[in-house]
Order: C-alpha cells, then sequence, then structure tokens
C-alpha cells in the first residue's frame, strides 16, 4: 500500500510537470513551477544533509584516529572557515574570492595537469598490453593535443601542431562531446519515463 501511494505521487507530480512544460495553462504553468521550487528547496536540503554526513563521517574518523585522519582535520577546518567567511562576508566578497582564486583555482588546475599525465601515461600501458590500430590513434591523438598546446623548448607553439590541435579539437573532440550528451539526454529521458510509468521505483525504499 505504501509502495502504490508513493509511486501515485510520483507519476501525478511528473505528468503535472511535463503537461506544464507542452499544455500553455496559466494553472498547469503555476503549479509546474511551484513543483520546481519544491524540488529546488529539496535538493538544497539534500546537499545539506551531505555535507553535515561529510562532517560526521570525517569527525569519527579524527575520533578514532584512523589513517588519513589529517587530511579528515584539514577538510574540516577548510570547510568551516569557507562558510564562515561566506556568510560573514558573502560569496562575492574580496576574502571569498580570494579563497576561489587562491586555493580552489590552483587545486583544480594541478587536478587536471595530474589528469593529462595520467591519460598519457594510460596510453602508454594501452600500447604496452594491446596494441591495435584504436589504441595507437589514442594515444598519437593525445600526443599531438599536448604538443600543440604546449610550447616546444619553451620557444613558443608550432604553427602545425598548433592548427592540428584546433582541428582535433572543432571537429571529433565536439562530435564526441555531443554524442556523450545525447547519450546522457537519452538515459534520463528513459529513466524519466520508467518513473512516470511505475517500473522503476527509487522512491520506495
Amino acid at each position: 500500500m505504501k509502495s502504490l501511494f508513493s509511486t501515485s505521487i510520483a507519476i501525478a507530480v511528473g505528468l503535472l510537470v511535463l503537461m506544464g512544460y507542452f499544455i500553455p495553462l496559466a494553472p498547469l504553468l503555476t503549479l509546474r513551477n511551484t513543483l520546481v521550487q519544491w524540488a529546488v528547496i529539496l535538493a538544497a536540503f539534500a546537499l545539506l544533509t551531505g555535507v553535515v554526513n561529510l562532517l560526521r563521517v570525517h569527525w569519527s574518523k579524527i575520533l578514532r584516529w584512523e589513517k588519513g585522519s589529517l587530511y579528515s582535520l584539514v577538510l574540516i577546518i577548510s570547510l568551516l572557515l569557507t562558510v564562515m567567511v561566506v556568510v560573514m562576508f558573502g560569496p562575492t566578497s574580496i576574502w571569498s574570492m580570494w579563497i576561489f582564486n587562491n586555493i580552489q583555482t590552483p587545486v583544480e588546475s594541478s587536478l587536471m595537469a595530474l589528469l593529462a599525465f595520467v591519460l598519457l601515461f594510460a596510453g602508454v600501458r594501452l600500447l604496452r598490453r594491446r596494441l591495435d590500430l584504436f589504441s595507437t590513434i589514442f594515444l598519437t591523438t593525445a600526443i599531438l593535443v599536448v604538443l600543440g598546446t604546449a610550447p616546444i623548448f619553451f620557444t613558443g607553439q608550432l604553427p602545425v601542431l598548433s592548427q592540428i590541435r584546433t582541428l582535433i579539437a572543432q571537429i571529433p573532440t565536439t562530435a564526441g562531446a555531443r554524442g556523450i550528451l545525447l547519450g546522457v539526454s537519452l538515459g534520463i529521458l528513459v529513466t524519466g519515463l520508467r518513473i512516470l510509468v511505475g517500473s522503476d521505483r527509487p522512491y520506495s525504499g
């Protein structure tokens, strides 16, 4: 009975929001906007619950002094300091932007640089384990993109490599990204339809 009730509520809400996008009636538009706003509020509380759970897990890890407790302590201190600065001075204040520009951005840039080397190393290992046409194309493309982006011997970019990198970024990379986005969109659509018809019930517990 409980599962039937939650399934009926989910299907009704989903159909009302879907109808609000396709049927231009004022009551449906108002109801759709209200339901979407409720969903945003619930998502915000879910995010807050996740942050609280993150603090609880890492705090218990510090109390038991497990391996990696120092990183947990740094995470908690950084989170609390960031929240205090944003609450006291605002998200666009000079102190908040200093945290973003001098801590967040360098960390993200470092992770992206590490990702490039990890992918290149993975490509080399792929050639050693399985040498075929596609692995060769993958590693050759990665090397051309890296050489076309980074300066050669600190003297500047080679025009030919830069043009090849631009060509790769504009045609096959864009096509692959659009294919991935289309696949994700179709997956979301199918998942939504399965929930609407009651085939999937992630809300029933």
